[in-house]
């Protein structure tokens, strides 16, 4: 749908764009309110430069202002003009303006406007404004909707003509969430359209805040681009299937990376993103599976794996790195130091020798480029084992950027190298090392690639482990090791692949969480279909952008692929358990629901929309398709949600092994205990010997914690200031507490009661929570900035 469909409401938008902040005027007096870097040699723009803008210092500002009105309070600092690149490798001279908000030397805010010098378009806009007075309500005072009509109205107004070319991009709109925190900006983003089509290399992307105020904008536009006229495209139900044909999946032994208690890895099942080429259906670009195909280096290990037994002196681990990186004499050892440390999570002891050296000048400038004298080395190794975890060095070449690097030995003989010296160092696990290398280099790149890279992925019966491997760097001119490193655990892996979840279940669970899209990407396959706008530019001005990238006539090509569009783009990182189907969290390993969780009792509800909320962020539990409203809530399940609701609806709360429990019912294997201590630090809860989470909690007990969440729990304390003509005012032990949250209106009496011993629902906590987010927005204090 065109731009132009989606602005229905303009005069509507356009009211609120010009009612959402306070008006205030620019600098009058800009010469004596800041500084102006106008002149060439004041910015650091090169003559040329300055002299190619077309519109003048005068011009820019003017134009600043017919575009945007800045909040009260925002003074000039700075104006320069500076040359950034197009996407063609063009300078585009460029007017920056700055604006401060300033109240005597404490720093409340910033503005930065950047004009096209050549035709005074907006190029971007940024504002932060952090004055304490003025705070983010809640709920925000616009809506994604509102947000969205916000933007359109604004681009109206700056870039007319190039909003009659933008589609607008819904993936962020459907993967968006009800935020639980007013401080929050809504990203509206708009593709070009070429053929109807969107084209996400090029578009504006405008934030509007929660009062409805646009922070920022930005315009990425070029006209020179050259796009793919392919014949016609594969139909997307076709496309679909093809998708589904060609995914490739991994599975893969992960470790959630807050595990608490319980440190068995999860095998899982990942699947690599890919785009389809439109005309043909056939995979256009795709991100490699590392060693993909590959055997490991022997059937069999070629040795045992050492025990923990062998306890290095300083010497042993000294003449073991320098043996086995044939250190010459040159290299003098200056520092040699031993560690000891235990793993709280595993209770293991690790113990190793770091040292280095330094080496004396002996070569000569014609030796491989090597500058006389200078170089230096590097290691770690574990002393109980024996085994070398790293080893650095490092020797300074004369660099001639006009010469490309005359690599002497070829990539199958520096992957010979890098096999035998790893089975010679890790003998036991050969068995478990596949080479995972890149074949193929473009010319642009060897010639300023000074080492290969060789990597061995540790894969047990066929199950890829993550985030070990074994990593080998060649010198392309010497064939030296420059590098090595080993990240191999000891955790206790399956010898054998357990039985999974068939490969084609997988798939459909994986492809449901994307939107299939027709669309331009940046022309050249492989990696660099997947480059940001501004990598492409920074290559296309050094002329190092490969043929692939360029269509005939040497200029920046688009193609017409089908995309996998993620839907859950605000989501923590996730993966899919491939035993159960189930996906988890990757920090914790919990079960989560990526769809938007429905239940089958709080429709028609009077707490239906609050219960809607925390269940959106996971805070509830559901069972059967239940959430029960009116049962009894535990004191487990209430805390988790008072603390998510505090913490803006994140849930990842990681302690470790280190962190005692301070409570004997809650324990670290406990699905409450980071929520349990996260209100112990925050000090809604105190440390006793047990928390009762299964048990109910009364209304006195919520108003506590809600008092102390306000950060009121002291002034409760005071209770004789406060208002307690309750009717049962005598039974509450707390008085304070229950007429600070009366008095702010987030609970309530009932015939004149607080019924201070009455069980709390689950219904009655959500609702709770939801007014306490609402009066916390009005009455927090903002940080100040200096």
């Amino acid at each position: 749908m065109k731009f132009l469909k989606h602005t229905g409401t303009m005069v509507l938008a356009s009211s609120l764009l010009l009612t959402a902040a306070p008006m205030g005027a620019w600098a009058n007096e800009i010469a004596s309110s800041g500084t102006v870097a106008a002149s060439p040699a004041s910015t650091g723009a090169s003559k040329e430069t300055a002299l190619d803008a077309s519109i003048t210092k005068e011009q820019a500002l003017e134009k600043a202002k017919t575009y945007l009105t800045l909040p009260e309070g925002f003074t000039f600092q700075s104006i320069s003009l500076n040359a950034n690149y197009g996407m063609n490798g063009q300078r585009v001279p460029t007017w920056n303006i700055n604006y401060n908000k300033q109240v005597s030397d404490r720093y409340y805010g910033y503005a930065n406007i950047a004009i096209n010098g050549l035709d005074g378009s907006l190029s971007s806009f940024s504002m932060n404004d952090n004055d304490p007075e003025h705070k983010p309500s809640y709920p925000p005072k616009v809506d994604f909707a509102a947000a969205k009509e916000l933007a359109a109205a604004f681009i109206a107004k700056v870039n007319p003509e190039k909003g009659k070319e933008l589609l607008y991009d819904e993936s962020l709109e459907k993967a968006f969430r009800t935020p639980l925190d007013g401080n929050y900006q809504y990203a509206i983003r708009y593709d070009r359209s070429v053929n109807g089509l969107p084209f996400s290399g090029n578009g504006i992307s405008v934030n509007v805040n929660g009062d409805g105020r646009i922070v920022s904008y930005t315009y990425n536009w070029d006209d020179k681009v050259k796009f793919d006229q392919a014949s016609k495209p594969i139909s997307k139900e076709k496309a679909e299937q093809l998708f589904h044909e060609k995914a490739n999946l991994s599975l893969q032994y992960q470790m959630p990376y807050n595990r608490k208690g319980n440190l068995t890895p999860f095998i899982t099942y990942t699947m690599y993103g890919f785009a389809l080429d439109a005309a043909t259906g056939e995979i256009w670009n795709e991100t490699p599976i590392l060693g993909a195909g590959n055997k490991p280096l022997t059937e069999k290990p070629l040795g045992t794996q050492p025990p923990a037994t062998m306890n290095l002196t300083k010497e042993e681990a000294v003449k073991k790195i320098s043996t086995a990186f044939n250190l010459s004499s040159d290299y003098k050892l200056q520092d040699v130091s031993y560690n000891e440390s235990t793993n709280p999570e595993t209770g293991k002891t690790f113990a190793g020798w770091s040292m280095s050296w330094n080496k004396s000048g002996t070569g000569t400038a014609s030796d491989a480029k090597m500058i006389p004298g200078g170089g230096s080395a590097w290691a770690n190794i574990n002393s109980k084992t024996g085994e070398i975890m790293n080893f650095n060095s490092y020797e300074p070449y004369i660099s001639d950027m006009s010469k490309p690097i005359e690599g002497k030995v070829s990539l199958d003989t520096a992957i010979s190298t890098s096999t035998d010296f790893v089975k010679a160092q890790l003998p036991g696990y050969t068995n478990q090392l596949v080479l995972s290398v890149q074949k193929e280099y473009p010319e642009d790149v060897l010639k300023n690639m000074r080492n290969w890279e060789i990597s061995f992925m540790r894969v047990i019966d066929g199950v890829t482990v993550i985030n070990e491997q074994v990593h080998v760097s060649i010198d392309r001119v010497t064939g030296a090791i420059v590098n090595y490193s080993a990240n191999l655990s000891d955790t206790a892996y399956p010898v054998k692949k357990p039985d999974v979840l068939s490969e084609d279940k997988a798939k459909a669970l994986w492809l449901a969480q994307f939107d299939v899209k027709l669309g331009y990407v940046l022309g050249g396959n492989g990696y660099l279909g997947t480059l940001p706008i501004e990598k492409y530019r920074v290559m296309m001005a050094a002329g190092d952008l490969p043929k692939s990238a360029l269509n005939e006539n040497g200029e920046i090509k688009a193609k017409l692929v089908y995309s996998l569009i993620p839907k859950n783009t605000y989501r923590d990182s996730f993966f899919l358990d491939a035993l159960t189907g189930q996906w988890r969290s990757a920090q914790s390993g919990e079960v989560i629901s990526l769809d938007k969780v429905t239940v089958s009792d709080i429709e028609g509800h009077w707490g239906q929309n609050e219960l809607q909320l925390m269940l959106d962020y996971q805070a509830l539990d559901v069972k059967d398709g239940k959430v029960n409203p009116d049962e009894k809530i535990k004191r487990g399940e209430l805390v988790k949600m008072l603390v998510i609701a505090m913490n803006g609806g994140n849930g990842g709360i990681y302690y470790g092994a280190e962190r005692p429990a301070s409570f004997a019912d809650v324990a670290k294997t406990s699905a409450y205990f980071a929520y349990v201590e996260n209100a112990v630090d925050r000090g809604l809860l105190q440390v006793g010997k047990d928390f009762n989470p299964e048990a109910t909690m009364d209304r006195e007990e919520m108003a506590q914690l809600i008092v102390k969440a306000l950060s009121y729990g002291k002034l409760a304390k005071y209770d004789g200031v406060f208002n307690k003509d309750f009717a049962d005012a005598g039974k509450l032990a707390h008085v304070g507490d229950a007429a600070i949250v009366v008095g702010l209106n987030i609970m309530s009496l009932t015939d004149g009661y607080f019924a201070p011993q009455e069980e709390v629902t689950k219904a009655q906590a959500a609702s709770a929570f939801y007014r306490f987010l609402e009066r916390r927005a009005e009455l927090q204090e903002q940080p100040r900035y200096y």
